[in-house]
């Protein structure tokens, strides 16, 4: 008889070669030379959920951070082990310079920075991401960051916006000023958040 005996595993058609696995392991070479063998499969780096919100609407951003109504994500972690990878897809335009960071609140505690904002500068602002667009410019700013929660609460995400000069906002899914004829559109933006397994 050759191939499966009883409950051993056999490769050549006779003979034993190895002892079937137990539930969870994986069929494995232990070297050149040596005998085939079973060990446990690789864990972690797998996603164990994703949250996601599409913004289609429009809004329209000044010369203080102010959040991005659409733009927020709330995910709840479900081990303290696991990380949490935020991407986010931004269309934006602004007739001078437009800033945009991530602010992250853990259950409900306020939001703050989170840890992808750059350095501050003498004069320069702190941020996610900015774009020097002048006007007539669009730009599509993107995000994608690990981060660590440590938490099994809610963990939310937002966007804010900020534009250099009151005289030209920011806008966000169209042209600032939003005209209504053709040569002009309107996009989409999302942010999404996925749960990583340690």
């Amino acid at each position: 008889m050759s191939g499966i005996v009883g409950s051993y595993f056999n490769t050549r058609g006779s003979g034993v070669v190895a002892k079937l696995g137990t539930d969870g392991q994986v069929f494995t070479s232990t070297g050149a030379g040596l005998s085939q063998g079973f060990e446990a499969a690789a864990g972690g780096g797998k996603i164990l959920q994703v949250v996601n919100t599409i913004k289609t609407d429009t809004s329209l951003i000044s010369t203080s951070f102010a959040d991005i109504s659409g733009l927020s994500v709330a995910i709840t972690p479900s081990d303290t082990s696991s990380k949490v990878y935020i991407s986010c897809s931004v269309m934006c335009n602004g007739g001078r310079a437009a800033f945009l960071k991530l602010q992250r609140d853990i259950g409900g505690g306020g939001y703050a920075d989170s840890a992808y904002i750059g350095d501050a500068g003498n004069l320069q602002i702190p941020c996610s991401f900015w774009t020097g667009a002048q006007d007539w410019n669009n730009i599509c700013g993107n995000i994608g960051y690990l981060d660590t929660t440590n938490t099994t609460s809610e963990v939310t995400y937002q966007l804010q916006g900020l534009a250099s000069n009151a005289s030209y906002k920011l806008g966000i899914n169209m042209h600032y000023d939003d005209p209504d004829t053709t040569g002009y559109g309107r996009a989409a933006s999302s942010i999404t958040a996925y749960e990583i397994g340690a």
